[in-house]
């Protein structure tokens, strides 16, 4: 699966309600994201606006990005990247994200520890081989 916004459970589409000004937020439905592609335009467009919801873009906040641009084609290394799950709500999202992203830093962390173990080794081996052939 391509990591782009189309992709991404947190492509959300928002709703403002004219009379109370409350801004209601919903996932994208599975429909809607394969006509994203086959359309090349924003196929919800008429009653919401299209954003991240996590904060990282939003529709009509960039000018210069046309729509398939800006949810299919852009390259983002620095978002909240979760795969779409289809009745998923964005809270328990947001939590299984967070756990992600917290064990690839531990899985890199644990890496260098290793790394760091095996140098460790090698220079203990290496020393205790000059001190043999010293005393051979």
């Amino acid at each position: 699966m391509k990591r782009n916004c189309k992709n991404c459970h947190f492509l959300s589409k928002e709703y403002v309600e004219g009379n109370a000004g409350r801004r209601l937020n919903f996932v994208v439905s599975e429909e809607e994201r394969k006509q994203i592609e086959l359309q090349e335009k924003n196929p919800i467009k008429d009653y919401y606006s299209t954003e991240c919801y996590m904060g990282v873009w939003r529709e009509g906040a960039t000018k210069k990005d046309n729509f398939v641009e800006l949810v299919v084609k852009k390259k983002r290394d620095n978002c909240f990247f979760f795969p779409y799950q289809g009745d998923m709500l964005f809270k328990a999202a947001e939590v299984l994200q967070k756990r992600e992203q917290d064990r690839r830093e531990l899985k890199k962390s644990n890496m260098y520890t290793r790394i760091g173990l095996w140098v460790a080794t090698g220079a203990l081996l290496l020393n205790a081989l000059i001190t043999w052939l010293k005393f051979a």
